[in-house]
């Protein structure tokens, strides 16, 4: 038997497992029932694990602790997705994470480290007009064709990644101009892969999430503002109301979603209370996503940045619910502790926008790649990844960001957004890219900057000491040990960047 068959058959053996026991879940009747089942689940997946282990041990333990976690899990199953969906989560989202750890080791081995996903935006195009996006900065027309939208999703997955976030613009929105498929066609023919989706939810109609119940290997996850005013304020009038009837006819649908929020100076009070989350989990939402404000473009709107006393508000909340809620919310600026800091230049993820252009962020507008051009070379997404331009953005966020409430190279530390683009002479991929690191925008996040860290410091040193650490996961110890993790994959992809 060659190796790649034995590969194909564990594979399926592992899929055959997962989906027997998640079928079983789903047929439980009561708590109890339900987690002496997953226990048993986690036992058989704990043996294919691999380096996976540790986080495989974490996710038990929050089991038998009974964590809203795991009560979310038993939402899901047991009311919330159907079984395509829930096949297709085992599959391309389970099973690959575990069996294809051995082509991500492979790669490490070889000096490789591949994100644990990326963002594509294949149009810029919308049909709502938001007040401070900055998807309206872009060039109008502009697009992914379909067959670089596929060529980027199938080199994607030779580096083992199958998940994969969708943004814009309106994802919905995207057509190719040739063969007139668009993007529920891609996520046809990619059905091997897992991705969540960044709309606006209006243009989930009847017939949409028809087919994406078919497919089933799709996350929406739909922005709002908070409530109906906050949202058809910034939005349009009877967007709220859209938004709702999209959310019951996905769980109709047993369709996976979730929620997506940029947090402004003006709503942070609101969503980052209780009633908003509650209101969220009883429209059978599992997870969501919070987003800072970035005063990005021509005009960007510095009023809306949220204060950093409303960021550490948030953060406590956000911290808070992960304890007592069963859904599922991630901050990418206050969960910096937990993520090693900044995940952006390829570290955890990084983003292709309309143009091709490769990005280190979604907000950061500044590339020296474009995919297209790339390929011309004879290169693609690995060596985008390990950019001299990515790597440096890394080290200097290694070296001079000890404070990881404070992660973000835009506003938080913004003298390393500005030294970067410089060193590399990055071309901004939008007229106006260029206002938030210099003159008056530049001064405003400089100042904005050193009231963030007056307030977040105390915190994070407290972090350091342990007076956060839980039974369950100490927060000091993961600090500790990113800290080693980003700095020997730093240096392994530095030494494999020289050699290209």
């Amino acid at each position: 038997m060659t190796p790649q068959l034995g590969s194909e058959l564990k594979k399926r053996l592992l899929q055959y497992q997962i989906n027997h026991y998640l079928a079983r879940l789903a047929r439980t009747q009561n708590e109890e029932e339900f987690y002496n089942e997953f226990d048993i689940l986690l036992k058989g997946l704990y043996r294919f694990a691999g380096p996976n282990k540790s986080a495989m041990e974490n996710v038990r333990k929050a089991f038998q602790v009974k964590h809203p976690l795991a009560d979310l899990s038993r939402l899901l199953l047991q009311e919330r997705i159907s079984k395509v969906t829930r096949e297709k989560l085992a599959k391309n989202f389970f099973c690959d994470w575990v069996m294809e750890a051995k082509k991500r080791e492979r790669l490490e081995e070889e000096g490789f480290k591949a994100p644990w996903f990326f963002v594509i935006s294949p149009t810029n195009a919308c049909n709502l007009n938001c007040y401070g996006c900055y998807a309206h900065e872009y060039e109008k027309g502009e697009g992914l064709s379909y067959a670089t939208f596929d060529r980027i999703l199938r080199e994607a997955k030779q580096l083992g990644i199958y998940f994969i976030t969708i943004s814009g613009g309106e994802p919905f929105y995207f057509k190719d101009r040739e063969t007139g498929k668009d993007l529920l066609d891609l996520l046809e023919e990619h059905d091997d892969m897992f991705l969540q989706i960044y709309t606006n939810g209006t243009l989930l109609d009847e017939k949409r999430i028809e087919r994406l119940a078919k497919i089933g290997n799709t996350a929406p996850a739909i922005s709002m503002e908070g409530f109906k005013k906050e949202t058809d304020e910034r939005r349009g009038k009877g967007v709220w109301e859209k938004i709702n009837e999209a959310r019951e006819s996905l769980h109709q649908a047993g369709i996976l979603q979730g929620f997506s929020v940029t947090v402004t100076r003006e709503n942070a009070d609101i969503v980052s209370s209780d009633e908003f989350i509650d209101d969220l989990i009883a429209k059978h939402v599992s997870f969501g996503w919070y987003f800072i404000y970035i005063p990005i473009g021509k005009e960007p709107a510095v009023e809306l940045v949220p204060t950093p006393e409303q960021r550490s508000k948030l953060r406590e909340k956000v911290w808070e619910w992960r304890s007592n809620k069963p859904i599922f919310v991630g901050d990418f600026w206050n969960d910096g502790p937990w993520t090693g800091g900044c995940i952006a230049g390829g570290r955890k993820y990084f983003h292709i926008n309309s143009r091709g252009d490769v990005e280190p962020c979604v907000f950061i507008h500044f590339a020296v790649d474009n995919i297209t051009e790339l390929w011309k070379k004879g290169k693609g997404l690995r060596e985008a990844i390990i950019s001299p331009f990515f790597l440096s953005l890394r080290r200097k966020q290694l070296e001079r960001n000890h404070n990881w409430l404070t992660p973000c190279a835009i506003i938080d530390k913004p003298e390393i957004l500005r030294d970067v683009v410089k060193e590399y002479n990055a071309y901004p991929t939008h007229k106006g890219a260029e206002t938030i690191i210099k003159g008056k925008i530049a001064h405003f996040l400089d100042e904005y900057a050193k009231h963030l860290e007056a307030i977040t410091g105390p915190e994070f040193e407290k972090m350091l000491a342990g007076e956060y650490d839980s039974p369950i996961v100490k927060l000091s110890k993961v600090i500790e040990n990113n800290r080693k993790k980003n700095r020997r994959e730093i240096e392994i992809q530095t030494r494999t960047a020289e050699r290209i």
